[in-house]
């Protein structure tokens, strides 16, 4: 189906505010972004090069005394003249600690270092510098919303911005890595950032490109991505309400991964089957020194990525690379053959993930293996022959579909899903359960008995709270909070507020804690809030202990605010808590603060490069154009010889500067260079276009009429203006208004507004250029004055021309613009003291009649002979 097609059945853009909403399909070594705005309905965001998928981080590179980032096609070549300045495939970094196991990504990115933050996570240090995970993730970001937003500007909707992030994430992501990813998406600026969990963007693509599910009947399908850092198995049912127009339901309900099982690993294969053959051709190469050369395993692995896709379609791979290691050329072939027996180990773990999902499913009712209606594959990897056969071989063929873009389904469905949860646009309509496949509990006290607060397969968002049984000791009061039985976060409660208030005597049968927490759209497991019971009578103990025996419940907006008393009499009081973190401490404010400010600085730097190198372009192309020009005949014969031979001058100047001090130059420099050339060839292109014109006696007089009938028109139009006002002031005074003083309240548009303060020096160049022009109409011979000085002379006049027809032009628009307002304040006027007029007509009238019904009672009264009260009077 054409994506047009879908968008239009899918999509409605109705949007409350102008930001735009970017969807990312964030991966372990490709990225796809897609962006959806008012004005841009579901659009892939292209690199640079025009290409589909962007890379999945940025390579570091040495410019002059300053550090290059180079993103997206440019990587390949500058990891191999900078293997240590590779940025690369950090998501396999987050959330980890720099004491952890990382043998897998330095075989992959040789010549890394790492280093070690402040809070123990990993940095990678490279060129001097050391750049947290976090902070690659955010640049990486970063570039890719300048893109996105590039092209909202290229559309014409300069008002929309990128102000919303989706981010497809494993599912498999533990509270460290999430909230490390989290950090490093919030760095770009006033961007809101939501996780997705990515086995579902699939689902929903597939639902809304699908359409024809039976009503009422439950479909069941496992969603097979293997990409380049992990595999996935997502179980996911899709169901059409009976009644057609409740909204398709897809629902998430089992997952089974390997997170280091993907297509880098078969690349890796590759390149040490590369490697292999290549020691095995020379011997005399010891295997230490080919893995302590980082640039030849750089290429090695480069060239492992280009055979693995080539094995994929053919039998076997010719690989050829010049100079490999100690000038050594190395030219061999793989097959797939060999490929495929040395990842035999793997063959097992390929069909692992999905019987994982079956396995580990959520809710009561099982489903089979029969029960599935297709094994749908997506992810780049799922194209190797070996992941098909193994899966065809075990699940069998008729189960196998390939009926979803492998490249693309999970961006569409990660960019839909955020529409959903940001609520940005209208979509069609669709019911998503999200479950949670680890379990999340909480240990109060160092109790050492976990309290299960979220069991695995409870939907999120969710909020619960719990009640502690109350306690006399109330000096010390903490919580751990678990995933899959792992302390990640300790809550330390700040009793101090209560050691006074809650004293044995005003709570005689102690204190309970109320507990809030929940789990987040992002998965992410906390305590909301933590209020201090103080319980002080029988009746409310026995309620408590009766609601620890049903456990946790869900939040009934109970929350009191502080010192408040419950309606038993009980004080409530709200308390803070400090965190810490056992494990690994995510990135603190002030941190974020510094890796923003850093990444704006090379932005800023970048931006300032990218500018000085195309203005060098753009120079030197004028320098070389301009000398070209310079050997024509009839520059060089017919031109005025005074700006060829500066031109000359500074075409042999600047070209010398080029080449050996333009190093250091700024924008501005090299901007002042550029006008110097291009004016000046474009004055010697004017004189010689200019070469039949008489310059004489005639065609200066000529010039002088010209320009004094010019300042005449100027001095006229100010004349009428006044004129104007002075007709207009009558009328003006009979409704109380000074037409001067209104006038010149009123202030034209900008674009419509002359400069003032540059009036008196256009003015002044055109009375200058009208007293050298007459004094020339005096001459009696032309003939002893060259050429050249009467071009200057006729160029000084039209350039003061010029400029003074232009501010006559923009008077005489401000000028009517501001007549015209005039006017309407005149209409304004008018209509407001004629509403004042009928409001006192109609005052006056209705006291008329008033009168009139007053006098008219009285007459009645009188003849009726009755007497009346004072009060009635």
């Amino acid at each position: 189906m054409r994506l047009s097609v879908w968008i239009s059945g899918v999509l409605a853009i109705v949007s409350v505010t102008q930001g735009a909403l970017l969807g990312l399909d964030y991966g372990h070594e490709f990225s796809k972004a897609m962006l959806v705005s008012p004005h841009a309905p579901l659009e892939l965001v292209l690199t640079a090069d025009s290409k589909r998928k962007d890379v999945s981080g940025l390579v570091l590179k040495s410019w002059k005394s300053d550090v290059e980032r180079v993103f997206g096609s440019g990587v390949d070549s500058a990891q191999v003249k900078t293997p240590n300045g590779a940025l690369l495939h950090v998501k396999a970094l987050l959330g980890k600690k720099i004491d952890d196991q990382f043998n897998a990504y330095h075989r992959a990115h040789p010549g890394v270092a790492f280093e070690g933050t402040e809070r123990d996570s990993v940095a990678l240090k490279s060129l001097g510098g050391v750049y947290p995970v976090e902070e690659v993730v955010g640049m990486n970001l970063d570039e890719t919303i300048g893109r996105a937003n590039a092209m909202l500007l290229h559309e014409k909707s300069a008002m929309d911005k990128v102000d919303s992030v989706a981010i497809a994430i494993p599912e498999y992501f533990t509270q460290d890595q999430r909230m490390a990813l989290l950090a490093g998406a919030q760095l770009p600026r006033n961007v809101k950032t939501v996780l997705v969990n990515d086995g579902l963007t699939v689902a929903i693509n597939f639902a809304l490109k699908q359409r024809d599910f039976p009503a009422g009947e439950k479909k069941h399908f496992v969603f097979y991505d293997m990409g380049s850092g992990s595999t996935r198995a997502s179980l996911v049912s899709i169901e059409q309400p009976t009644n057609l127009s409740e909204p398709l339901v897809v629902e998430f309900n089992g997952y089974g991964f390997d997170a280091g099982l993907g297509g880098s690993q078969l690349t890796q294969n590759v390149a040490d089957l590369l490697k292999n053959k290549f020691l095995e051709h020379h011997p005399t190469v010891r295997t230490e020194e080919l893995e302590n050369d980082a640039r030849a395993l750089v290429r090695i692995h480069q060239a492992a990525e280009k055979g693995k896709l080539i094995l994929s379609a053919n039998a076997d791979a010719s690989v050829n690379i010049e100079s490999l290691h100690q000038d050594i050329d190395f030219k061999t072939t793989i097959t797939r053959q060999e490929f495929e027996q040395f990842s035999e180990d793997l063959n097992s773990r390929i069909i692992t993930p999905v019987l994982g999902a079956l396995e580990n499913q959520f809710g009561d009712s099982a489903v089979t293996l029969g029960d599935i209606e297709s094994l749908i594959l997506t992810g780049g990897a799922t194209r190797t022959p070996l992941v098909q056969k193994q899966l065809s071989e075990y699940f069998g063929d008729e189960l196998i579909a390939k009926n979803v873009n492998a490249d693309e389904s999970s961006v569409e469905g990660t960019t839909i899903r955020g529409i959903q949860l940001f609520k940005t646009f209208q979509t069609k309509a669709l019911d998503v359960i999200d479950r949670s496949i680890f379990t999340y509990s909480a240990v109060f006290n160092e109790s050492g008995t976990p309290l299960e607060v979220f069991a695995a397969g409870s939907q999120y968002p969710n909020v619960t709270s719990y009640l502690t049984p109350p306690v006399t000791n109330i000096t010390n009061f903490s919580i751990d909070l678990r995933e899959e039985g792992k302390i990640f976060k300790t809550h330390t409660i700040d009793t101090q507020p209560i050691t006074k208030k809650f004293q044995a005597e005003m709570c005689p049968h102690g204190v309970a804690y109320n507990v809030t927490l929940s789990l987040s759209q992002d998965r992410l497991f906390d305590i909301d809030g933590v209020e201090a019971i103080c319980v002080n009578n029988s009746n409310t103990a026995a309620g408590v202990f009766k609601k620890l025996l049903s456990g946790f419940e869900t939040n009934d907006d109970e929350a009191s605010s502080e010192g408040e008393e419950s309606s038993r009499g009980d004080k409530i009081k709200r308390l803070k808590t400090v965190e810490s973190f056992p494990h690994l401490k995510p990135m603190s404010t002030k941190e974020s603060f510094t890796l923003r400010s850093h990444m704006e600085d090379l932005n800023d730097r970048d931006a300032k490069r990218l500018k000085v190198q195309e203005l060098l372009n753009v120079l030197e192309s004028a320098l070389y154009d301009a000398r070209n020009y310079l050997e024509e005949d009839d520059v060089a014969s017919g031109g005025p010889s005074e700006e060829v031979s500066s031109l000359a001058t500074l075409v042999d100047e600047y070209l010398e500067w080029l080449d050996g001090q333009a190093d250091d130059t700024t924008p501005g420099e090299l901007t002042k260079r550029i006008k110097t050339i291009t004016s000046l060839k474009g004055k010697i292109a004017l004189y010689l276009d200019s070469a039949d014109e008489p310059l004489d006696a005639n065609h200066f007089a000529q010039m002088y009429s010209n320009g004094s009938e010019l300042v005449r028109q100027l001095e006229k139009n100010r004349l009428m203006e006044n004129e104007t006002l002075e007709a207009l002031r009558e009328s003006f005074a009979l409704l109380e208004l000074d037409v001067v003083k209104e006038f010149k309240k009123l202030r034209a548009p900008r674009h419509l507004s002359p400069p003032k303060h540059k009036y008196k020096d256009v003015m002044k160049r055109m009375e200058t250029a009208l007293a050298n022009v007459n004094k020339f109409q005096d001459l009696k011979s032309f003939d002893d004055v060259s050429r050249e000085k009467l071009f200057e002379l006729k160029l000084q006049f039209d350039s003061s021309f010029e400029d003074l027809s232009k501010w006559l032009e923009f008077e005489q628009s401000a000028q009517n613009f501001r007549l015209n307002e005039l006017g309407s304040l005149y209409g304004r006027r008018q209509r407001v003291i004629k509403k004042r007029e009928e409001r006192k007509n109609q005052a006056s009238h209705s006291l008329d009649e008033n009168f009139n019904s007053t006098t008219s009672g009285e007459q009645e009264s009188s003849s009726t002979s009755t007497p009346l009260e004072h009060d009635e009077l």
